[in-house]
């Protein structure tokens, strides 16, 4: 599909290794080879595809598209070179127009497969831009001219952060709970082999509250991610001893833009956190991130990430009680076709 305009011209591209080239022009995080197997997992898992801006035949400006139904179109690694205010509007248009062309109700974005290194949302202004896994940066003029255009807010998405603090035994015991138990699988095939109880906690996220659709497909890219640049501390699951069944998860992501002066990597961001219904509201989340929190310790972790949804009011107070600052916003949108 090519569309003309007087200066521009965009074109659908659905070939993996093109897309590969022009993603970069959509974030500003490092687009590092290393990391081409995890964005290539994910590109063909969502078959997804690419409109590229081009401007007397080179190309100036990207938007990824890719969907999990027929219902929502996500987007992503939305940019223009030199964030030109004219650009932004004409892809905009042509995101929301192939949006109505495909019949999608919905567009929501920025979601940057994988979203464990590129995350999700529009950086807000004031935010750290300091370069972090997960944690987009962007000049708010993009946001600007979505909301201009009928794009409403989805999700205010908060980046609690700070040093990691070293909790003593006493502290951990002040919060257990003598019928679970917190454990790190074995072995990364015992990770592996717990993604049907992955895809079952996950199920019970409000539906509204996730972001990246197809999580039963990424779990094994995740796990790769972690097992290359992190290890199995990373993950901690929890079993409710009463009746031996695992009923709850917390995953890390290790953060490879950031090393110590040994050359080890010392710091991650608290990915998710998955409980069944019936034990939420227990203090199990807390207990979860503080095991976590000691095991990152022990393994050189010394910097650590939290994204909270603004209206989670209690986790962000436990946050801070806990030393992490609010340093970052990123603003997940929505359009209704």
């Amino acid at each position: 599909m090519n569309q003309i305009h007087p200066n521009y011209s965009i074109k659908i591209e659905e070939r993996t290794d093109e897309i590969l080239k022009w993603l970069y022009i959509g974030t500003n995080l490092p687009f590092w080879p290393e990391f081409y197997q995890y964005i290539t997992h994910d590109l063909k898992t969502f078959q997804a595809k690419s409109i590229l801006l081009t401007e007397e035949g080179n190309i100036t400006g990207h938007v990824l598209l890719f969907n999990e139904n027929e219902e929502i179109l996500y987007f992503g690694f939305f940019g223009v070179f030199n964030h030109d205010k004219n650009k932004i509007g004409f892809l905009l248009n042509k995101l929301i127009e192939y949006g109505k062309l495909n019949k999608f109700s919905k567009i929501i974005g920025p979601v940057n497969i994988p979203t464990f290194i590129y995350g999700w949302g529009f950086m807000e202004k004031g935010s750290e831009a300091s370069i972090y896994i997960g944690k987009p940066i962007n000049p708010p003029i993009y946001q600007e001219l979505f909301f201009h255009k009928g794009f409403t807010l989805k999700t205010k998405e908060l980046s609690l952060e700070g040093p990691v603090i070293k909790l003593n035994s006493k502290i951990l015991k002040s919060f257990t709970l003598e019928n679970y138990e917190m454990f790190h699988p074995k072995s990364w095939e015992e990770v592996l082999s717990f993604k049907p109880i992955f895809f079952r906690l996950n199920t019970n996220l409000p539906r509204d509250s996730v972001i990246t659709p197809g999580t039963q497909h990424l779990y094994e890219n995740y796990v790769e991610f972690a097992k290359t640049y992190g290890g199995l501390f990373l993950i901690v699951f929890v079993k409710y001893k009463i009746t031996g069944d695992i009923i709850g998860c917390f995953l890390s992501i290790p953060n490879p833009f950031r090393k110590n002066k040994s050359d080890v990597y010392d710091s991650c961001e608290a990915f998710i956190i998955l409980l069944e219904k019936e034990h939420q509201g227990k203090g199990l989340g807390w207990l979860l991130a503080l095991f976590s929190a000691k095991k990152g310790w022990d393994n050189n972790i010394r910097y650590n990430s939290t994204p909270i949804e603004k209206n989670v009011k209690r986790s962000i107070r436990m946050a801070k009680k806990y030393g992490l600052e609010h340093k970052r916003t990123h603003l997940i949108l929505e359009y209704s076709i």
